[in-house]
């Protein structure tokens, strides 16, 4: 279904929901403006924090397109998914992705390290078979980054901060094999959290992991599929750093925001444990630092996006603070703090598991 148009021009989208991010939205629009990103579309849902102001402001001096929750609700016609879901539908039906060759949905706490050349999307790209003329879409996956034992909000870039992860092969927790989607818009019907859904009727999509292997074309015709387990060694060209926890007190922070696409599903120690591995030392993301300071410094000096930057800041800190005074937010974080770094668990371990967890879905 992909065309045979190059990438070295390729016209890169990155769409993005946040609520409640004003302290991490800098990091994230430099380091996918580095990577080849053309334009950035974000949209922003009850933000307490300053968010939305910042993104006026970036807005205006034309770095993003900002669109607000009034629009998002106006889009969204019957609420009867989370307020991400609204987002994303009306993230989809905008100009830039109409005229992009590429899309990614991604979260402001996810970064795409490329291993291949200089780190960019056109080094991805090049170095996958045939140069990715016939490629619809490439399956990111999730590295899950711990707190390495951080415990307060600072004003550092997280792929600077924080340098401990996941191994490679980790497969239990699943979340752990789990992809976001770098995919070329036309050839699918509509926007997922994790993947795009396939057009009915359609060609197939050709699928490719983050190592450029051609993928079973289960991919293709089933869209509940979220992981890559099974895949042998899927992240050699690239993969998604997936900053989920970031500090115990970004942590409490979180906790309190809750989930934007899982209302029922609560942010609490189980979900910190499942994603705390701080198991292998992971300095990828650093080569791109003396870029990424350099792009961050020319956002900040923009108008009143660094005053907007530090407010949003001092609000994650206060509310830290506040959170620490009260049963819940002390409970949750001195069982954090004691809880440590979570344990990988033998391989035959955690086969079993998998299995278990099989059975109970089936149940």
């Amino acid at each position: 279904m992909a065309g045979p148009e190059g990438h070295a021009d390729a016209r890169i989208v990155a769409l993005s929901a946040v609520r409640n991010e004003a302290p991490y939205l800098l990091e994230w629009i430099a380091w996918h403006r580095i990577l080849g990103v053309e334009e950035i579309v974000i949209a922003s849902n009850d933000c307490e924090d300053g968010t939305e102001r910042l993104l006026d402001a970036l807005a205006a001096a034309a770095e993003v397109t900002h669109l607000a929750r009034g629009a998002c609700l106006k889009a969204a016609g019957a609420r009867t998914k989370g307020v991400q879901w609204q987002g994303l539908r009306l993230l989809w039906q905008q100009p830039a992705r109409k005229r992009a060759d590429w899309v990614l949905i991604s979260d402001v706490d996810e970064f795409p390290v490329i291993h291949a050349g200089g780190g960019r999307f056109a080094d991805l790209f090049a170095a996958l078979p045939g140069g990715g003329a016939d490629t619809d879409a490439i399956a990111l996956p999730w590295r899950l980054f711990g707190s390495a034992g951080a415990r307060t909000i600072e004003d550092t870039p997280v792929t600077a901060r924080f340098l401990r992860s996941a191994p490679a092969g980790l497969i239990h927790p699943i979340c752990a094999t789990f992809f976001k989607t770098l995919f070329r818009p036309r050839a699918f019907a509509k926007p997922g959290v994790h993947r795009p859904k396939r057009r009915e009727g359609g060609a197939a999509a050709l699928w490719r992991d983050g190592s450029g292997q051609a993928l079973a074309p289960l991919y293709a015709e089933n869209d509940a599929r979220l992981s890559l387990l099974g895949i042998a060694d899927p992240r050699r060209l690239v993969e998604l750093h997936h900053y989920s926890l970031r500090s115990a007190e970004a942590f409490l922070v979180k906790a309190l925001r809750g989930l934007p696409n899982r209302t029922g599903k609560a942010i609490d120690l189980s979900y910190w444990v499942e994603r705390n591995y701080n198991s292998v030392g992971n300095t990828a993301a650093l080569a791109l630092q003396p870029a990424l300071q350099a792009e961050i410094a020319r956002l900040m000096a923009l108008p009143d996006v660094g005053r907007l930057h530090r407010e949003g800041l001092a609000w994650h800190r206060a509310t830290a603070a506040r959170a620490l005074q009260g049963r819940a937010g002390y409970g949750l974080y001195c069982d954090i703090l004691h809880a440590a770094d979570s344990a990988v668990l033998p391989e035959a371990e955690a086969r079993r598991l998998l299995v278990l967890f099989g059975a109970l879905r089936e149940g």
